[in-house]
């Protein structure tokens, strides 16, 4: 006799289905509370409602499944600039071994957790990426270099919005540097952590920490304009704003720092020499 199949380690499932033995760990991805639904009946070992769709594009999405392809790109999009949501879900499945996402659509196709699965399945494209950057390591390292001056030059024009009582510029400054951040902290954490020695000046996990710290002081900054207007009249609003965005500042001139002087140093990326460790 055939063995049974092995349940998937990532599936989706409507939270007015029973549980089941094979859901492993039970996330609840929807941004508001079931209706109708006590805690017990949902059965959710977490809620994590950040990463669910923003209220805009739920609204505009409406369950329209006509509208489900461009709800899918900007979904994604939005997955994509989210990076910490996404890094918790993916730390639970290593921690568990199997997740289920509950929802609370109807349409078990044309829902954001199907969609969210999507995503959480596609092939991840920073091993092919990595493997072309390290033909040039030096040319990624500059790369590297000149997306942290980027992200400053970004920081600085979002504090001069501010300080303008610009929100909508400020918030599109902060927009530009997830974009830019995302995937620069995966490369950097696919093709240069694992070449970093273990007497290196600073270990991977203090540059991993750091990582989080920026994904989560930039994204507190983010949520903390998404309900202002778009312009910021009375000037002292605009200093205790200017002055809110300084500590993503710091951090970011610290981690650069360190990682100029460290990370990219004692690194010994496929084809150089062994580096010796920094004293």
């Amino acid at each position: 006799m055939a063995p049974a199949p092995a349940a998937p380690l990532l599936s989706i499932r409507r939270v007015h289905d029973p549980a089941s033995p094979d859901d492993g760990c039970r996330v609840l991805v929807d941004r508001l509370w079931p209706r109708g639904l006590r805690r017990e009946q949902v059965a959710a070992d977490l809620w994590l409602r950040d990463i669910a769709p923003s209220g805009e594009l739920r609204k505009w999405f409406a369950h329209d499944a006509g509208k489900w392809g461009p709800f899918v790109e900007r979904y994604h999009a939005e997955l994509d600039a989210n990076p910490q949501a996404v890094r918790r879900l993916e730390a639970l499945l290593r921690v568990h071994g199997r997740l289920t996402l509950l929802y609370a659509a109807r349409d078990p196709v044309h829902n954001h957790a199907a969609a969210l699965l999507d995503y959480l399945c596609r092939p991840a494209p920073d091993g092919a990426a990595a493997a072309r950057e390290l033909r040039d390591p030096e040319g990624l390292r500059r790369r590297l270099r000149d997306e942290h001056a980027r992200m400053l030059r970004l920081v600085g024009d979002a504090r001069v919005a501010l300080l303008r009582g610009d929100v909508a510029d400020a918030r599109a400054a902060f927009d530009a540097m997830v974009q830019v951040h995302g995937p620069h902290a995966r490369l950097e954490e696919t093709a240069l952590f694992p070449a970093l020695p273990r007497a290196a000046r600073w270990p991977r996990r203090t540059y991993e920490a750091e990582h989080a710290a920026l994904e989560r002081a930039l994204g507190e900054l983010r949520a903390s304009l998404r309900e202002l207007p778009e312009r910021i009249r009375s000037p002292r609003r605009r200093l205790e704003l200017v002055d809110a965005a300084l500590p993503l500042q710091h951090l970011l001139e610290h981690h650069f720092e360190r990682e100029e002087k460290g990370l990219f140093v004692e690194i010994s990326l496929p084809g150089e020499p062994d580096r010796p460790a920094t004293a």
